[in-house]
Protein backbone atom coordinates (compact mmCIF):
# COMPACT_ATOMS: atom_id res chain seq x y z
CA UNK A 1 0.00 0.00 0.00
CA UNK A 2 1.40 3.59 -0.99
CA UNK A 3 1.79 5.90 1.84
CA UNK A 4 -1.11 7.82 2.42
CA UNK A 5 -3.10 5.72 0.84
CA UNK A 6 -5.63 3.12 1.85
CA UNK A 7 -8.12 3.78 4.81
CA UNK A 8 -9.90 6.55 5.46
CA UNK A 9 -12.90 7.23 7.18
CA UNK A 10 -16.75 8.00 6.02
CA UNK A 11 -16.97 11.58 4.70
CA UNK A 12 -20.09 13.74 5.21
CA UNK A 13 -22.00 13.70 8.30
CA UNK A 14 -24.88 10.82 7.29
CA UNK A 15 -25.14 7.96 9.54
CA UNK A 16 -22.04 5.97 9.39
CA UNK A 17 -19.89 9.08 9.21
CA UNK A 18 -17.15 9.79 11.35
CA UNK A 19 -19.01 12.85 12.40
CA UNK A 20 -21.18 10.31 13.51
CA UNK A 21 -19.07 8.16 15.15
CA UNK A 22 -16.43 10.15 16.99
CA UNK A 23 -17.36 9.39 20.42
CA UNK A 24 -14.25 7.81 21.91
CA UNK A 25 -12.16 10.47 19.69
CA UNK A 26 -14.03 13.22 21.38
CA UNK A 27 -13.50 11.64 24.90
CA UNK A 28 -9.89 11.97 24.50
CA UNK A 29 -9.88 15.56 23.36
CA UNK A 30 -11.85 16.51 25.89
CA UNK A 31 -9.79 14.54 28.67
CA UNK A 32 -6.36 16.26 27.40
CA UNK A 33 -7.84 19.50 27.39
CA UNK A 34 -5.69 20.87 30.43
CA UNK A 35 -2.13 19.24 29.16
CA UNK A 36 -4.01 21.26 25.55
CA UNK A 37 -4.46 24.59 27.57
CA UNK A 38 -0.57 23.58 28.93
CA UNK A 39 0.99 23.44 25.72
CA UNK A 40 -1.10 26.64 24.76
CA UNK A 41 -0.02 28.85 27.87
CA UNK A 42 3.61 27.83 26.89
CA UNK A 43 3.91 28.57 23.17
CA UNK A 44 1.50 32.08 24.26
CA UNK A 45 4.47 32.71 26.87
CA UNK A 46 7.22 32.47 24.60
CA UNK A 47 6.13 34.60 21.68
CA UNK A 48 7.98 37.64 21.93
CA UNK A 49 6.04 40.32 20.08
CA UNK A 50 2.87 42.09 21.30
CA UNK A 51 1.35 41.30 17.91
CA UNK A 52 1.62 37.44 17.32
CA UNK A 53 0.43 34.60 15.33
CA UNK A 54 0.51 30.94 17.04
CA UNK A 55 -0.03 28.34 13.90
CA UNK A 56 -1.20 25.39 15.18
CA UNK A 57 -1.42 21.64 12.60
CA UNK A 58 -4.42 19.65 13.67
CA UNK A 59 -2.94 16.61 11.31
CA UNK A 60 -5.39 14.05 10.54
CA UNK A 61 -8.41 16.03 11.32
CA UNK A 62 -10.69 14.22 9.87
CA UNK A 63 -14.34 16.14 9.90
CA UNK A 64 -16.78 16.78 12.16
CA UNK A 65 -17.52 17.75 15.73
CA UNK A 66 -14.42 16.70 16.65
CA UNK A 67 -12.08 18.97 14.24
CA UNK A 68 -14.04 22.30 15.88
CA UNK A 69 -13.66 20.93 19.41
CA UNK A 70 -9.79 21.17 18.73
CA UNK A 71 -10.30 24.52 16.88
CA UNK A 72 -12.31 25.72 19.65
CA UNK A 73 -10.52 24.55 22.84
CA UNK A 74 -7.14 26.51 20.96
CA UNK A 75 -8.94 29.80 20.71
CA UNK A 76 -10.95 29.66 24.04
CA UNK A 77 -6.67 28.89 25.82
CA UNK A 78 -5.37 31.98 23.85
CA UNK A 79 -7.91 34.19 24.64
CA UNK A 80 -7.87 32.95 28.56
CA UNK A 81 -4.27 33.84 28.85
CA UNK A 82 -4.91 36.67 26.61
CA UNK A 83 -7.26 38.62 28.63
CA UNK A 84 -4.90 37.26 31.86
CA UNK A 85 -2.10 39.15 30.45
CA UNK A 86 -4.13 42.40 29.59
CA UNK A 87 -2.01 44.61 30.99
CA UNK A 88 0.73 43.36 28.25
CA UNK A 89 -2.03 43.99 25.66
CA UNK A 90 -0.96 41.20 22.97
CA UNK A 91 -2.59 40.83 20.21
CA UNK A 92 -2.35 37.35 19.49
CA UNK A 93 -4.14 35.68 16.38
CA UNK A 94 -4.41 32.06 15.28
CA UNK A 95 -4.05 30.53 12.22
CA UNK A 96 -5.15 26.89 11.98
CA UNK A 97 -4.10 24.33 9.59
CA UNK A 98 -6.59 21.12 9.06
CA UNK A 99 -4.94 18.37 7.80
CA UNK A 100 -6.27 15.24 6.38
CA UNK A 101 -5.73 13.26 3.84
CA UNK A 102 -7.20 14.43 0.50
CA UNK A 103 -10.38 12.66 0.28
CA UNK A 104 -11.41 13.82 3.50
CA UNK A 105 -14.75 15.98 3.58
CA UNK A 106 -12.80 19.76 4.14
CA UNK A 107 -16.29 21.17 2.30
CA UNK A 108 -18.27 20.03 5.55
CA UNK A 109 -15.45 21.28 7.85
CA UNK A 110 -15.64 24.56 6.44
CA UNK A 111 -19.05 25.19 6.46
CA UNK A 112 -19.41 23.70 9.90
CA UNK A 113 -17.15 26.40 11.26
CA UNK A 114 -20.11 29.23 10.78
CA UNK A 115 -21.65 26.99 13.92
CA UNK A 116 -18.26 27.85 16.01
CA UNK A 117 -18.26 31.70 14.97
CA UNK A 118 -22.15 31.54 16.12
CA UNK A 119 -21.02 29.91 19.39
CA UNK A 120 -18.03 32.69 19.80
CA UNK A 121 -19.56 35.91 19.32
CA UNK A 122 -18.16 39.04 19.00
CA UNK A 123 -15.55 38.25 21.60
CA UNK A 124 -13.93 35.55 19.55
CA UNK A 125 -9.98 35.78 19.70
CA UNK A 126 -9.14 36.56 15.83
CA UNK A 127 -8.36 33.42 14.11
CA UNK A 128 -7.56 31.48 10.18
CA UNK A 129 -8.22 28.09 9.55
CA UNK A 130 -6.93 26.50 6.34
CA UNK A 131 -7.04 23.26 4.84
CA UNK A 132 -3.88 20.90 3.87
CA UNK A 133 -5.18 17.84 2.46
CA UNK A 134 -1.83 15.77 2.21
CA UNK A 135 -0.02 13.08 3.94
CA UNK A 136 1.81 13.12 6.86
CA UNK A 137 4.02 10.97 5.61
CA UNK A 138 5.84 13.51 3.80
CA UNK A 139 6.89 17.01 4.53
CA UNK A 140 3.74 19.56 5.16
CA UNK A 141 5.28 22.48 6.40
CA UNK A 142 8.30 24.86 6.51
CA UNK A 143 10.86 24.38 8.72
CA UNK A 144 10.17 26.06 12.49
CA UNK A 145 6.28 27.25 10.90
CA UNK A 146 4.39 25.32 13.12
CA UNK A 147 4.10 26.16 17.51
CA UNK A 148 1.97 23.20 18.13
CA UNK A 149 0.91 20.10 16.43
CA UNK A 150 -2.48 18.31 17.46
CA UNK A 151 -3.14 14.53 16.52
CA UNK A 152 -6.50 12.81 17.86
CA UNK A 153 -6.32 9.19 16.89
CA UNK A 154 -4.80 9.69 13.53
CA UNK A 155 -0.63 8.95 14.13
CA UNK A 156 -2.25 4.97 14.93
CA UNK A 157 -1.84 5.12 10.51
CA UNK A 158 1.73 6.68 10.56
CA UNK A 159 3.52 3.30 11.34
CA UNK A 160 3.29 0.12 9.79
CA UNK A 161 5.01 -1.34 12.83
CA UNK A 162 2.10 -2.62 15.28
CA UNK A 163 1.12 0.82 15.99
CA UNK A 164 -2.60 0.35 15.46
CA UNK A 165 -3.66 -0.86 18.98
CA UNK A 166 -2.01 2.41 20.51
CA UNK A 167 -4.91 4.93 21.40
CA UNK A 168 -3.63 8.84 21.85
CA UNK A 169 -3.90 11.79 21.74
CA UNK A 170 -0.58 13.80 20.90
CA UNK A 171 -0.21 17.46 21.54
CA UNK A 172 3.62 18.28 20.33
CA UNK A 173 5.11 21.77 20.75
CA UNK A 174 8.07 22.99 18.31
Amino acid sequence: MKAGSGVRMATGNGENSYAANSRLQEKAILETRPVLREAIEEVYKSLSDRRSMIVVADLGCSSGPNTLRVVSEVIGAVQFYTRKSEEERRAVEVQFFLNDLPGNDFNLVFRSLEELEDLGGKETQPYYVAGLPGSYYRKLFPFRSVHLFHSSYSLMWRSKVCMHHIVCNVIIMS
